[in-house]
Formats: structure tokens, C-alpha cells, sequence
């Protein structure tokens, strides 16, 4: 990891190998939004590590490559497409997973929506409909529908893909985005604190920028300091590995502190901020 990754963006959350092979070595690892970025990345470590690796998106050429890939350097995959915003048919789509793979371990709810754009142009094309789909209503199906599987063998996993804004202050233009995320988040944490007991982990990893795709169209973000989705993968290795319910950069407790205390003063400098100046 670079400097600023190690020490600033997400410092100590590396695992060996070893550890990480000794995790899931031998599970079923479902990966949503697996064909590039964040989670091509972890599919790709996961089916290094030894786990049997579950692909999901709407590529399917490139969920086919990746898939492919991991099983020429002798690991196990296998792709399935499916268009993660056709929310009502998640629940058949996983029984034909479940068919053909009758136990997952662990669920990677990678798959997400990014848009920074004002509230009356976001109407107009239907934004927020969309991305409550992606960002939501899609992978709390997921879980719905995997819950009582994971129940029945006696535990497993969901890793939760998501992001410091959900817990950082409301910024203009992005509440398509932050909103959606944050609704996940909060009905996630909230089954976790149901299923603890039944031996099911909920993770929720928040990252800070990552460069993909997802925050390509948002040119200020170029000069930024950001995680590589390999780095990104490395921290999701941690959250598969310790099983603990948060994972998140050292700062953002007290970003989230500040905006417990200083709400006024920051909403203030965020309106004047998306404002244009005028001369």
C-alpha cells in the first residue's frame, strides 16, 4: 500500500496469506458487482485464497473472464449474470444459485450506484428510484432471501461495500447517493443486532475515495488521494477474517463527532461551498 493509503486512508487493515486462506479456504463466497473495481478485485483474492467464488453483475462477458481467470490460476468460480436493479427477481435468481451451490458462507454486497448531481435534474431522470434499487432494495433482498440459509448451517457472513459519507455530513447534490447508501447501512445494522446471536456476522467496511469506475465522472476526485481496488479488497480480507462489525478509517469517528457537534456551522460552509461564486 502507498504511504497516504497506509497511514492515512485505511492504516493497520491488512491480513497474511495465510490467514486470509485460512478463512475461507474451502467456503462459498458470493461477490455482487464483481466484474470490476472493488470487487473483481476481491473475487480475484478470494479465489487465490481457496474459496469458491460466486460472481455477480451484469457483465457477463467480463463476470465470464474474471470467472475464467481465477480458475486458470486454480482456483474455483463460477459467473452468474444477473442485473442487480431487477430488484423482484432476486429472490429467484438465488434459489437458481442455491441450487447449484446449497451453502454460502460468506455474501459480499459490493454492487453500487454513484451520482453527484442536483436534486431537480436527479428527478428528471430518475435517479433515486434507480439507485434505491442498486444501493438498497436489491441487496436487502439479498440478504432477506440468504438469511434463513445462513441460519439453518449454523452462521455465515455479509460483508457490507459501503462509504464514509453515509456517516459524514449531508452534502448538496449528493443525497441520492448518500441516502440510499445510509438506508442500507442503518436496516443492515439493525439485522446484525438480530442475528449476532445465531452466529451470523454483518461487516460493514466504510471506505474513503477508491478508484474505479463509480468516481471516474467526478473530475475533482482525479487529484484526490484514493485506495486502489486491490488495496480496497485487502481491506475487505480484514473484515472477512475478524468478523468484526465495523471496519473504517481511524478519522472517521471523529468526522462523525464533528458533525455531531458542529451540524450549523458545516451545513452552513457546504451551501456556500455549492454555490457559485459571483463577481
Amino acid at each position: 500500500m502507498s504511504f497516504v493509503s497506509r497511514y492515512v486512508l485505511f492504516p493497520r487493515r491488512r491480513v497474511s496469506v495465510e490467514r486470509l486462506r485460512t478463512a475461507v479456504a474451502g467456503r462459498t463466497v458470493l461477490v455482487t458487482g464483481a466484474s470490476y473495481g472493488i470487487g473483481e478485485a476481491t473475487a480475484r483474492m478470494l479465489g487465490d485464497a481457496g474459496a469458491e467464488v460466486l460472481l455477480v453483475a451484469r457483465s457477463a462477458d467480463k463476470l465470464a473472464q474474471v470467472a475464467g481467470d481465477i480458475r486458470r490460476r486454480g482456483g474455483r468460480a463460477d459467473a452468474y449474470p444477473f442485473d442487480l436493479y431487477r430488484s423482484a427477481d432476486v429472490p429467484a435468481f438465488l434459489e437458481g444459485v442455491l441450487a447449484d451451490h446449497p451453502r454460502v458462507d460468506v455474501v459480499v454486497s459490493n454492487a453500487g450506484k454513484s451520482i453527484r448531481r442536483a436534486t431537480v435534474q436527479s428527478a428528471e431522470r430518475d435517479d433515486l428510484a434507480r439507485s434505491m434499487a442498486l444501493n438498497f432494495t436489491t441487496p436487502s433482498r439479498i440478504v432477506e432471501t440468504l438469511l434463513p440459509r445462513l441460519l439453518a448451517q449454523g452462521g455465515g457472513q455479509v460483508v457490507n461495500v459501503s462509504s464514509v459519507s453515509v456517516r459524514q455530513p449531508s452534502a448538496p447534490r449528493w443525497g441520492t447517493y448518500q441516502g440510499t447508501k445510509a438506508g442500507f447501512d442503518v436496516w443492515l445494522r439493525s439485522v446484525a443486532n438480530e442475528v449476532r446471536p445465531d452466529g451470523v456476522a454483518i461487516s460493514s467496511v466504510y471506505f474513503p475515495l477508491v478508484r474505479t469506475r463509480m468516481i471516474a465522472p467526478v473530475k475533482a476526485y482525479a487529484h484526490l488521494p484514493a485506495l486502489s481496488p486491490a488495496e480496497a479488497a485487502q481491506v475487505i480480507a480484514y473484515a472477512i477474517v475478524t468478523r468484526r462489525d465495523r471496519v473504517a478509517p481511524w478519522w472517521l469517528w471523529w468526522s462523525e463527532l464533528g458533525t455531531l457537534l458542529l451540524r450549523g456551522p458545516i451545513d452552513r460552509v457546504l451551501t456556500r461551498a455549492d454555490r457559485p461564486v459571483r463577481r
